[in-house]
């Protein structure tokens, strides 16, 4: 079995971008991305996102049972993918509200327990625990397919909207792009 965390230059030649990639070439992309993290343009754009993604959800008004099973991967049969800097933002947000909150930032072992229940480390009590800070995926994603059954397409069709000027954020600050699993992600990055 390959390294999942080892990028090939074949990964490199497909024209799409690939549905799971846990691909981190060295140390320097995490070092790149948690640095571009705190560029006050990566807040600017992850704020601007959220935003969009508050306003198409008000008038979508798709309902969420808060059930958690959104953040039960395994049970549920999906997965939640990001880039690299997204990563890197969404943690660097999550571990200053636990510091101001006096809790422990997301530490290995979470992601490992997590990882082996199938679900989100920050789930907690059937809930997420940072619903404040949690990734555009996260925001987008709505168990509800809506009375026209179509609540699928918009979600799908804003998350990619969104990847897209994900992109161009990676391209702007000059950080290596790599889309990763959530709990791959917050494995390589956590403390």
């Amino acid at each position: 079995m390959s390294d999942p965390f080892l990028w090939r230059e074949a990964d490199a030649d497909s024209l799409s971008p690939p549905r799971y990639c846990a691909c981190v070439s060295d140390l320097s992309d995490i070092a790149a991305w948690r640095g571009a993290a705190t560029h006050p343009a990566c807040a600017a754009f992850f704020d601007s996102c959220r935003a969009k993604i508050a306003r198409v959800v008000q008038a979508k008004r798709p309902l969420c049972l808060a059930s958690g099973a959104c953040c039960r991967f395994e049970a549920y049969g999906h997965r939640m993918y990001l880039s690299g800097l997204e990563a890197a933002f969404v943690l660097a947000r999550i571990d200053a509200a636990r510091a101001r909150r006096q809790a422990n930032p997301l530490r290995q072992f979470e992601v490992h327990d997590a990882k082996s229940r199938g679900d989100c480390p920050y789930l907690r009590a059937g809930q997420c625990g940072e619903h404040e800070e949690r990734p555009l995926g996260c925001r987008i994603y709505y168990c509800d397919q809506g009375s026209d059954g179509r609540g699928a397409e918009w979600q799908s069709e804003l998350y990619e909207e969104l990847h897209r000027a994900t992109l161009k954020l990676h391209e702007q600050l000059g950080v290596p792009y790599r889309y990763l699993e959530w709990r791959d992600a917050l494995g390589l990055l956590a403390g």
